[in-house]
């Protein structure tokens, strides 16, 4: 059953307490006893498996019964252009002033409108190309090697049409799609990207959905070199596997971060953004580092964290998020989506 609904949160629970209820990942949930100590509050969690999951069930009523989401952010601004979420109450937000200059200015973009911010840039990971560094030897910085013929029968995709297709694209040099609010390719721009992508079919040893599948997949051998997600990596350094290796590619790199709102319907807004304000606080934010494989959008975490856990999820030198291109909505997704098709069933 669905937790209690945003709306009647304001009731207190047995302890005298506000509940706050949250629909957001698997990692958060630890850190309940932690917020409710701090903050005086009862906070219950659904958790959930995607971020689409996440702006479905809002978008067909559920809004009402949670007082925080925490989808990856190209949602965030789906979920504000539907009505769903709240503005900002920034003087219950005070971490946001911490937050990386380029976090916050994503956060007064991409979930902005009307001079109202909708929601908080979390943690965040980008893309690259991982490989296995025993079998493949300094490999060029750019996504050729995913269409290489050096690497027949062992590169691997992710089955999914947005990373898939917009890290084709970009190898294709069509960066400038990137730039708007939203993923701007041309039909011709999209014939092309399915073309390459189904020239590079006899490549792979296969699509992969899971993050885990993939790194079992590394582990086992079954592929040396493909496109991954930092954190992907950084788990299985984590774990001892040295021979490893990713790189960002010369084109660019897709990155995402979760963004958190706060919905419409809550009656305790106020206490949601205090709720928020602590997963970007030094020491919560750290800890969920930790946890998630991935870095805050916080720099003062590092303070929390070891220097090897630096290394790994915490120190970001702030040069390295200009290049970065945040996952965004794309325009014409019905084309993508049929294009990608085509290719797998090519």
């Amino acid at each position: 059953m669905l937790g209690l609904a945003g709306c009647v949160g304001g009731l207190t629970g047995g302890s005298g307490t506000t509940t706050i209820n949250i629909y957001t990942w698997e990692e958060y949930k630890d850190f309940k006893e932690q917020i409710e100590s701090k903050l005086d509050v009862t906070v219950k969690y659904t958790i959930g498996t995607s971020s689409a999951k996440m702006f479905s069930a809002f978008n067909s009523g559920q809004d009402s019964q949670y007082d925080v989401v925490i989808p990856n952010n190209n949602y965030i601004p789906k979920l504000q252009q539907a009505g769903l979420l709240a503005p900002l109450q920034k003087d219950q937000v005070p971490n946001f002033e911490n937050l990386y200059g380029k976090f916050k200015e994503f956060a007064n973009t991409q979930f902005a409108d009307g001079g109202d911010i909708y929601g908080v840039p979390i943690r965040f990971g980008w893309y690259g190309v991982s490989y296995d560094s025993r079998k493949v030897d300094d490999p060029e910085k750019s996504y050729s090697e995913l269409f290489s013929e050096d690497h027949k029968g062992s590169i691997i995709m992710y089955d999914n049409h947005f990373k898939s297709m917009s890290a084709t694209a970009l190898s294709l040099g069509y960066t400038d799609a990137f730039e708007g609010a939203k993923v701007s390719l041309s039909d011709k721009q999209i014939e092309k990207v399915k073309e390459k992508l189904i020239e590079q079919k006899p490549l792979l040893q296969g699509y992969i959905a899971a993050d885990p599948t993939y790194i079992k997949s590394f582990r086992q051998g079954n592929h040396t070199i493909g496109l991954s997600g930092r954190n992907e990596i950084v788990e299985m350094w984590a774990n001892g596997d040295d021979w490893v290796d990713l790189y960002v590619p010369k084109e660019g790199s897709l990155a995402w971060f979760e963004g958190a709102g706060v919905s419409a319907k809550s009656d305790n807004k106020e206490m949601a953004w205090k709720v928020v304000n602590e997963y970007i606080g030094a020491k919560t934010g750290a800890e969920l580092a930790k946890v998630g494989y991935s870095p805050s959008c916080n720099p003062n975490t590092q303070e929390n964290l070891s220097g090897e856990q630096n290394e790994m999820f915490g120190k970001v030198d702030p040069s390295r998020l200009e290049g970065f291109i945040p996952f965004k909505a794309v325009e014409n997704e019905e084309k993508w989506i049929t294009a990608w098709e085509d290719v797998k069933t090519a």
